[in-house]
């Protein structure tokens, strides 16, 4: 007996989707993701070609932190995949934002992965370890939006027996006014960011200028002709109209030998300050540089202030005295093997010693140091040296945390798979291993 059933006489309501269940429907798709992925890899393809010409910074910043890419240097990708050996394109830029940055991309692969790995995944005991896996990648995403916004980084410079509390940011500038207190009093300094001030330098005429002021200064400050790369020359010509004192700004190339972009912290920035009398109105002018060896001195009234160009300085909650530093160097070469150096961190009467070495830093109260240069002070009377690269990161430790959460959950998932291909009790399967992982975690702990 046979029965025909005929599909007219049953009909299935289907109601159309509303246009947030789209939206939501379309940000969590496997489609976006995979689009998402492919923009990423492309991103770091490009960013490492341009790497070669325009260094490290300069390329993070366009690619990676940027929310949208504002132009592509075919020729310098061109260059880097040395292809103008059979044919030289020369340089071929496309200035049209066609791309989104890193941090665009970033935002939306963790939509993505919020609503359609967490939110919209069947939940089951099936799909426990997926969600821990998912979970960790948004934690790991979540953990470099917090160290690009709030993560500080810098150098600290010591000599043997020299003790200091603050170190200097890598690419932070800053204007510094300081007004000199007498001997033993606390240092108030007070700080104008650079990215107040950078626009300055398109202006050719020199007229284009920005003042600032505050309460507790007795002058204004106005900046001008600033310079990303420059240096300070004696003025030969005394009719020169931008001259200052004898001395004017002469911008530099931020190429090197090999046509090259100058990393970052090998540039000297420079502006010409005027410095203006809120009650008399007396106007002072001076040049700010970088590398000069001391800060320009402006006198109001009773009164002096030091004023300089300069990188970013950010106190420590402990001091660090170099006690001694040394270098292992590879047998019969001259190459640097390992670099050592003995500190004592100080909490104000209490001491701590410590040893920082290379891939071995010394981590503490939210900071981490990191040993990065060496230098024998042959040149100096034999004063050793150690370079410190200090970091302050809140979510140091999220990386790591992440990645142990993503192993768990991918350890757990395949288990169960496991053990429902071989009839096992899945659950006392997944407790065994994690047991089994855990007992050999905390031996390796222990024994290192």
């Amino acid at each position: 007996m046979s029965f025909v059933i005929n599909s007219a006489a049953f009909p299935v309501s289907t109601s159309p989707q509303s246009f947030p269940a789209k939206i939501i429907a379309f940000l969590s798709s496997f489609g976006l993701a995979t689009v998402v992925l492919a923009l990423l890899l492309l991103l770091t393809f490009l960013g490492t070609l341009e790497q070669a010409e325009y260094g490290l910074v300069a390329s993070q910043a366009r690619y990676f932190e940027s929310v949208i890419v504002d132009r592509i240097d075919v020729g310098a990708c061109w260059r880097a995949l040395a292809l103008d050996v059979y044919w030289n394109i020369g340089d071929v830029v496309l200035p049209t934002p066609i791309l989104p940055g890193g941090y665009t991309l970033m935002g939306v692969l963790f939509v993505n992965m919020l609503l359609g790995g967490l939110i919209r995944i069947r939940k089951s005991p099936r799909t426990i370890g997926v969600v821990i896996s998912h979970f960790a990648i948004l934690f790991m995403i979540a953990a470099g939006a917090v160290t690009y916004h709030f993560a500080n980084e810098g150098i600290l410079n010591l000599a043997e027996g020299q003790t200091n509390d603050e170190f200097q940011s890598f690419h932070e500038r800053v204007i510094e006014i300081e007004k000199v207190q007498p001997e033993g009093s606390k240092r108030s300094v007070l700080v104008i960011d650079a990215r107040l001030f950078q626009d300055l330098g398109n202006s050719t005429d020199h007229g284009k200028s920005r003042t600032f002021t505050h309460e507790s200064l007795p002058f204004d400050l106005s900046i001008t002709n600033w310079k990303q790369h420059a240096e300070v020359k004696h003025a030969e010509d005394a009719t020169r109209g931008d001259a200052v004192d004898g001395y004017y700004i002469q911008e530099l190339t931020k190429l090197d030998e090999n046509g090259q972009l100058l990393p970052d912290e090998r540039l000297s920035q420079a502006c010409v300050a005027v410095v203006k009398d809120k009650k008399s109105g007396a106007e002072q002018r001076g040049i700010l540089w970088e590398f000069a060896r001391a800060p320009w001195t402006v006198t109001i009234g009773d009164q002096k202030f030091l004023i300089n160009i300069t990188r970013r300085s950010y106190r420590l909650p402990f001091a660090i005295r170099l006690d001694e530093t040394s270098q292992e160097k590879h047998p019969g070469t001259n190459r640097a093997r390992r670099f050592t150096s003995k500190v004592t961190k100080l909490h104000g009467t209490r001491e701590e010693k410590r040893v920082v070495t290379m891939n071995e830093p010394v981590r503490g109260e939210g900071y981490a140091i990191f040993q990065s240069s060496f230098d024998s002070g042959e040149e100096e009377g034999g004063v050793k040296r150690s370079g410190f690269q200090v970091v302050e990161n809140p979510s140091d430790h999220w990386p790591l945390i992440s990645c142990i959460l993503v192993a768990i959950g991918l350890l757990i998932h395949f288990v169960l798979m496991l053990a429902r291909a071989m009839k096992w009790n899945p659950w006392l399967a997944v407790g065994i291993t994690l047991f089994v992982v855990t007992a050999g975690f905390w031996l390796a702990y222990l024994k290192l």
